[in-house]
């Protein structure tokens, strides 16, 4: 095995690594939340926050620590990693989510099988695994069980929900939540920074990824941001039984999440290197005069 080679595939296992323990932090916190009735919002903020601070510590120094497709796109794009790269990275990403759901459905498959049989998934339970909009937990009046999935009843639903919760509007939040992401992201770990710092970069980032929860996304969309925790999660429950769900109600992954997170994100690592950066250079010329 090549030496560049083995170095690859050690990489990609730390994005895998790393991205297990976030979903197993984050998703663990939400999903017990959820069947036990208690959720407890400050709970799960903090169990995403030191979900990425401890991956980032623990993989960082191998693969970087994306454990984000929209962190390695917006790396990619703005070449701070190879596009060979970009596939595997968020192959990886993924796998290492369906991984972590695959413990949590070890640990609470016979409850979630009792609520909600094979191979139907309930909204609400749906969204303590990956994301939705309106998000299940906060606007249960407008997922009723009744009508899913049944079509007739449903097209009633839809309406209903385009009314309040326009798709143009989750995918705005999902954007410019993505969009800061990716904008701290870069800012905390560019060498050129005058604040960059490898110790703490992790806690600033780890802070960054957990404000959509203290503002309104979460509420809102359930504050995906990355697209490993929504797509993992759906192969892991797809394997256990669950063929269908309510995931996809209005086409909110191609609408919502995805793109419009991409975008955002490859937008915030823009911003910092042509908008903000600039000003250390203009800076240090000044200085050195």
């Amino acid at each position: 095995m090549s030496v560049v080679l083995k170095d690859s595939l050690w990489r990609y296992f730390a994005e895998f690594v790393g991205t297990f323990i976030l979903i197993l932090f984050g998703d663990g916190a939400i999903v017990a939340s959820t069947l036990s009735s208690q959720p407890s919002f400050g709970f799960i903020m903090v169990s995403w926050g030191f979900g990425i601070v401890l991956a980032i510590y623990a993989v960082g120094p191998i693969s970087g620590a994306h454990i984000n497709p929209n962190v390695t796109l917006a790396f990619a794009v703005t070449k701070r990693i190879k596009w060979v790269d970009v596939i595997p990275y968020i192959v990886f990403q993924i796998l290492g989510a369906a991984a972590a759901t695959g413990v949590l459905l070890v640990w609470w498959g016979d409850v979630i099988t009792r609520i909600d049989p094979p191979p139907f998934l309930y909204a609400d339970i749906g969204a303590a695994f990956f994301t939705q909009y309106p998000e299940p937990g906060f606007w249960p009046q407008y997922w009723p069980k009744s009508y899913l999935p049944n079509v007739s009843s449903a097209g009633i639903l839809y309406s209903q929900v385009n009314q309040i919760f326009p798709l143009w509007k989750g995918a705005f939040a999902e954007a410019l939540m993505t969009f800061l992401l990716l904008l701290i992201v870069v800012a905390v770990t560019d060498p050129d920074s005058p604040f960059y710092s490898q110790s703490l970069a992790p806690w600033a980032i780890g802070i960054g990824y957990v404000m959509p929860f203290l503002l309104f996304e979460a509420q809102l969309t359930g504050g995906m941001i990355n697209e490993a925790r929504s797509w993992g999660p759906m192969l892991a429950l797809y394997l256990f039984g669950y063929r269908t769900g309510a995931f996809n109600f209005r086409g909110e992954y191609f609408y919502v999440y995805g793109i419009p997170d991409f975008i955002g994100g490859i937008l915030g690592a823009l911003f910092w290197d042509h908008v903000l950066k600039p000003y250390l250079r203009f800076v240090k010329n000044i200085n050195k005069k």
